[in-house]
């Protein structure tokens, strides 16, 4: 169980904060007990989940040991092209929906290497797997920077210096 104040993930909306816990009634349905949640990055609305649903997307933050353990891993995450433009728009989708630091990690790993691939053929990447590379990369900046005590903005060259150390 999750309390008031608590920074947690939640699907791809990303880092959000626990802002009450409270029992509401929406149109029909029974009172039933919410945690109330708003976006800690940017501007977005304010969610209503239930304390008790058990498809609910929602975790902890990484702490910042985890981030480090995430960001040694880096080099080690492997980032292999589909081919099939349905199956990996399907994959990229669970992955952003999950929120899978790994599989984010990976998503954005396996867009920017094939981008490389297509820019050096004088091609680009579709609009969908940018879209997905972007969301990721907030999802995950988001995440660390809580986690770290930093902006969103800082988590690239952070990242970038710990790896090269």
């Amino acid at each position: 169980m999750f309390s008031i104040d608590d920074p947690v993930v939640y699907g791809s909306t990303g880092v959000c904060r626990i802002v009450d816990i409270r029992r509401e009634k929406f149109g029909s349905r029974t009172d039933r007990e919410y945690y109330v949640l708003q976006p800690v990055y940017g501007q977005g609305s304010t969610l209503y989940v239930p304390t008790d649903s058990p498809n609910a997307r929602m975790r902890n933050i990484l702490t910042e040991a985890e981030v480090h353990e995430l960001i040694e891993a880096m080099p080690d995450i492997t980032n292999e092209w589909i081919g099939d433009d349905q199956v990996r728009k399907a994959l990229f989708q669970e992955i952003l929906q999950t929120c899978d630091q790994r599989g984010l990690i990976r998503l954005i790993r396996t867009v920017h290497r094939r981008r490389s691939e297509l820019t050096e053929k004088g091609k680009g990447i579709s609009s969908g797997d940018a879209e997905s590379m972007k969301a990721a990369e907030r999802l995950l900046q988001n995440e660390f920077a809580l986690a770290l005590d930093i902006a969103p903005d800082q988590v690239v060259p952070y990242i970038v210096g710990q790896v090269r150390t």
